[in-house]
């Protein structure tokens, strides 16, 4: 299995040092998240954290984790994407979420679409930067987006290969209509969670390990040989942030990934079981990350 730690916005060191420290540990690969806050964390700049580890790094996969597409223009995106494939030399992999925070999208002026709108525009916007990614070039005519791309106004630099497009699904309509479009599904475990504008806790402790390994059934059915990873929050140590979670989802299949490291380790090795050969780790509390180090190594 692979193990990609989530740059821990909010916290020291800056991102390109964060990215060699954790090349150095041996990391598969590194994330950065698309958000101008979550709570009391505030986020850099996607593209640009991106860009920073990709310079800081040599072998590691550097991916985002992921890119919001009610921030952005699908043609922003895959104009960025192929940047970083070239920065990264090949390492970088597309990816590419609906979004789901409705206070972001309130602060800013913007329309906060329903969750059908939401999944309809991420599928319109997957197939515009599929074909961008893959030739540069577009036209696309649909309800939310249109985009006429081509000649001499192609997207450059186009990478050999392109980057790998990656996307996050949690609902069986998101995973039917996405599915086809992309090199990789990432399960959001907590997807019913956020569905609402908002990270809800209690609907996080109704999620169940059969919910997961239906989602991971759904892609099969589509996609048999599409690799299939997971995002996790993860949480060790006694930080108080740790704790409240921990009771809050007592019991629950997501509580399996706070306590002990050994524990948390084991719990997430076991996922391989269920088809999955990705996590995506983000740590709730400081440390978390470098306390599972030792055991998924």
């Amino acid at each position: 299995m692979e193990f990609f730690p989530n740059f821990p916005a909010g916290e020291n060191p800056p991102p390109d040092l964060w990215a060699r420290e954790m090349e150095a540990q041996g990391w598969h690969g590194i994330c950065a998240s698309d958000h101008f806050w979550v709570g009391p964390t505030r986020y850099p700049h996607v593209f640009v954290s991106a860009t920073q580890m990709a310079m800081a790094t040599s072998r590691v996969t550097i991916t985002t984790s992921f890119a919001n597409n009610l921030f952005r223009s699908p043609v922003e995106f895959a104009q960025a994407a192929l940047s970083l494939q070239r920065a990264a030399a090949g390492r970088f992999e597309a990816g590419l979420g609906a979004g789901w925070a409705e206070d972001e999208m309130q602060a800013i002026g913007a329309a906060y679409p329903d969750g059908p709108t939401r999944v309809s525009m991420y599928v319109e916007a997957l197939t515009i930067v599929r074909s961008l990614l893959k030739t540069g070039q577009c036209t696309f005519k649909g309800r939310h987006y249109q985009v006429h791309i081509d000649g001499e106004r192609g997207l450059t630099p186009l990478g050999e290969p392109p980057p790998p497009l990656v996307a996050s699904a949690g609902g069986p309509r998101s995973i039917r209509e996405v599915t086809p479009l992309v090199d990789r599904v990432e399960i959001k475990a907590s997807a019913r969670a956020t569905r609402v504008g908002h990270l809800d806790f209690a609907i996080m402790a109704s999620v169940t390990e059969d919910e997961v390994r239906g989602n991971v059934e759904r892609v099969r059915s589509i996609r048999p040989d599409v690799p299939i990873g997971i995002f996790l929050l993860v949480g060790t140590g006694e930080d108080p942030r740790v704790a409240m979670l921990r009771e809050g989802l007592a019991g629950s299949y997501l509580g399996r990934f706070l306590g002990e490291p050994a524990a948390v380790a084991e719990a997430l090795k076991a996922l391989e079981a269920l088809g999955i050969d990705r996590v995506q780790l983000t740590e709730l509390a400081p440390g978390t990350v470098a306390s599972l180090a030792p055991h998924l190594l």
